[in-house]
């Protein structure tokens, strides 16, 4: 499925984690937000349940006075473990360039009185466009894919890696997942929630 109909609720998900006081943005949150978004991604990967604890320690790691930069960071962090995680269907992943600016964009939106949901569809679109900049390559065939949104795989690719094998490499992987320490979350990588993610996506 293409990312892009998936951006209204990676949006909805930014203006919440970004607009409640009560409850600051916090990197467990960004990161599942991410997560959630990232499930869209053609080649499946893993990277949407490794991505989760290197995307909140990496923003939680940021410095209270600069957490527009654990932002970047986190989504940077995100991708490049999206594109690792696609290894176990037979890809090679290249993640994006680095995503930068932020603390700019949403500067230029308080200076034009923006609000918290201005910069949270700001910073979707541009989740989204960065995203459109990853790119893989189907091993066996040697078939690059220009970018990580897309809608549907190559005929080619899809007659090769069917279904069934994506369900075989998931269950792999899940033994190797289970074996990722989470130390920043303090608990395992929620593998059950990725099968049960996959499934239902």
């Amino acid at each position: 499925m293409p990312l892009g109909p998936k951006r209204t609720q990676l949006e909805a998900d930014l203006a919440s984690l970004l607009g409640s006081p009560e409850a600051p943005m916090s990197g467990k949150g960004l990161a599942k937000a991410l997560s959630e978004f990232s499930k869209g991604i053609l080649p499946p990967t893993i990277g949407i349940i490794t991505g989760i604890p290197i995307a909140t320690a990496v923003y939680d790691s940021a410095p209270a006075m600069d957490k527009t930069k654990g932002i970047e960071d986190a989504i940077n962090a995100f991708a490049d473990a999206n594109a690792q995680g696609m290894a176990v269907f037979l890809f090679t992943g290249t993640a994006p360039p680095p995503i930068t600016g932020i603390k700019q964009l949403f500067e230029i939106i308080t200076k034009n009185k923006g609000t918290v949901s201005d910069m949270a569809k700001a910073l979707s679109y541009a989740i989204l466009a960065n995203y459109t900049l990853g790119r893989s390559v189907f091993n066996p065939l040697s078939i690059p894919i220009p970018t990580w949104n897309i809608p549907i795989l190559p005929a080619s690719i899809l007659d090769e890696l069917d279904q069934n094998d994506i369900n075989d490499r998931l269950s792999k992987a899940q033994a190797q997942a289970r074996d990722l320490e989470d130390t920043n979350l303090n608990g395992r990588l929620e593998t059950d929630e990725f099968f049960r993610q996959m499934n239902e996506g």
